[in-house]
């Protein structure tokens, strides 16, 4: 059985004297040297917050000022759109508008030769119908 003499007192307070230096050196070192750790994570942990958060504050004033930049430059194709348009719109006008004065001057120029060609067509008509006459008379007298 276990016998209760000084023995045991003895081992009692070398265990109590061994968790005080243990305490001393190592518990409270290595717990001190934990809390540092965690403060040191949780410090860049902050700092990586802070710096996303940075972050994306400048790519949105990044974009805004992108957007602000192409804002004149698409105003400027727009209206570069628009007046190239109207510069096309009035040369198909002045086009049309030609074309039609030389249509009409084709049509008039057509219609001239058309009634030369039918008074020179008349003309030979009636001179190829008296000499067929004549020559028809010609030889019935004959």
């Amino acid at each position: 059985m276990i016998d209760f003499n000084y023995t045991l007192i003895v081992q009692f307070f070398n265990f109590l004297i061994l968790l005080i230096l243990l305490n001393f050196l190592l518990f409270k070192p290595v717990l001190r040297a934990m809390g540092k750790r965690e403060e040191t994570i949780n410090s860049l942990a902050d700092r990586i917050q802070k710096a996303k958060e940075g972050m994306s504050m400048l790519e949105k004033e990044y974009e805004d000022a992108a957007r602000e930049q192409k804002r004149p430059i698409i105003a400027d194709k727009d209206s570069t759109i628009a007046e190239a348009h109207t510069v096309s719109m009035h040369i198909i006008e002045k086009a049309r508008a030609e074309l039609s004065g030389e249509l009409e001057r084709v049509k008039s120029e057509i219609e001239s030769e058309s009634k030369r060609v039918f008074d020179s067509l008349k003309t030979d008509v009636k001179r190829l119908s008296t000499e067929v006459a004549r020559k028809i008379l010609q030889r019935s007298l004959s």
